[in-house]
């Protein structure tokens, strides 16, 4: 999600305060959007591999529910090359 919608302040604490978020869910969008793959993500963390890679997979359907509710606040995702990358390594 990091490279399918350009994120700003604004954006951010809108959308997580609509997605209803946890600590956990933050964290991992926050230090997504830095450009942390998800193993990096897993080792600060202290998690495994697969509930970060279950988190990503839920947020993005958050990230949808919460467009089609306001789609004059956030952008539709679009296709990255690069996020296919940090989900796969």
């Amino acid at each position: 999600m990091s490279k399918q919608v350009e994120w700003c302040r604004d954006l951010f604490n809108f959308f997580v305060e609509q997605a209803i978020f946890s600590e956990f869910e933050v964290k991992i969008l926050e230090s997504r959007i830095n450009g942390m793959t998800v193993l990096e993500q897993s080792r600060m963390m202290m998690c495994s591999k697969s509930k970060v890679e279950k988190c990503i997979a839920l947020m993005k359907k958050k990230y949808d529910n919460v467009q089609q509710k306001y789609p004059d606040k956030l952008p539709a995702r679009k296709f990255s090359s690069r996020e296919v990358f940090m989900d796969n390594n």
